[in-house]
């Protein structure tokens, strides 16, 4: 019942909810499951009394950690990003202090998720790390460049206009879109040019189209609208995905209208954008869901209510 209530608490951001959650919240001693879930729920309620025990657990699993020589069991993984994940979200000196030890951890996970968090909180402080890890490629620069477009400090332009000389159509993206967000507008026709015609399998045209999407641009909302209702199309559940990951409420209007898709692993994707996106509209479509076909797209439909407070 934690595990499930827990994010709703979270989100409620009331005092009393807040309350409960840190009077449970035992790092030490509770199952996994409710750890994380508990962890989740204290970074949604932005409550700043979270940050001593979320410190606390970070430095646990710090000492977990030099224990077991670097060899963490996959819970304990997976509540360390969670952790600085919930740090990020609460923010405050302390948080700052824990990411930025964090993005210099061996994990190149975590290290991810510090950027991304630094990134949130726009510490300009992190700015040289920040385009270090810029230059490495894969998740973990592209976390660093959007971090640093988030951030908006411009020590970075330099090195993000260094990124568009390459040949890798993913980082010009990525690093067009950080300088959009740096104040350089001549960036935009560029983004929208890749909606047009990708020589590769489509995919750089997404990441495009995601972009245009954060940044509240009508050709990105449209592109991936009409490509998550392709049926049968392999870029209908990631132009899905996308829409959810882009945390603008225009998003739900298009999900809502994909999830009539006759692919399950869009249907699906359509679930969890819902999920994260939240609202009257997404929560009726979740209810929708939940008497889908496919047993995933359900249970991704079931827990995303949960986390918004809908257990009816």
């Amino acid at each position: 019942d934690r595990v499930r209530v827990a994010p709703a608490l979270g989100r409620s951001r009331d005092k009393r909810a807040v309350d409960l959650l840190l009077e449970a919240y035992k790092p030490r001693k509770a199952h996994p499951r409710e750890t994380l879930a508990l962890t989740e729920a204290l970074g949604l309620s932005a409550d700043k009394r979270a940050v001593e025990p979320l410190q606390g657990a970070w430095d646990y699993m710090r000492t977990a950690d030099m224990q077991m020589e670097g060899e963490l069991p996959g819970h304990l993984q997976a509540l360390r990003l969670r952790i600085l994940e919930a740090l990020a979200r609460v923010g405050g000196p302390e948080a700052v202090a824990v990411l930025s030890t964090a993005v210099n951890d061996a994990d190149v996970r975590v290290v991810a998720e510090a950027a991304r968090g630094l990134g949130i909180l726009r510490v300009k402080d992190s700015v040289p790390a920040l385009q270090q890890l810029a230059a490495k490629g894969g998740n973990l620069g592209q976390t660093a460049i959007e971090a640093l477009g988030e951030i908006g400090d411009k020590r970075a332009i330099n090195t993000l206009e260094q990124l568009l000389t390459g040949s890798d159509k993913f980082v010009e993206a990525q690093a067009r879109y950080a300088l959009y967000r740096l104040g350089k507008k001549d960036m935009l026709p560029a983004l929208e040019k890749a909606l047009l015609g990708d020589p590769g399998d489509g995919k750089a045209a997404i990441l495009s189209a995601y972009y245009l999407v954060k940044l509240d641009k009508n050709p990105g909302i449209t592109f991936l609208d009409e490509q998550a209702r392709k049926p049968n199309s392999p870029l209908a559940p990631l132009a899905a995905e996308a829409l959810g990951k882009t945390d603008n409420p225009r998003a739900v209007l298009p999900l809502v209208e994909a999830m009539s898709s006759p692919d399950a692993p869009t249907r699906l994707m359509c679930a969890k954008g819902l999920s994260r996106l939240g609202g009257a509209r997404a929560i009726a479509a979740l209810k929708k869901l939940r008497l889908d076909s496919n047993v995933s797209v359900r249970a991704q439909a079931i827990l995303g209510l949960a986390d918004w407070g809908e257990f009816d």
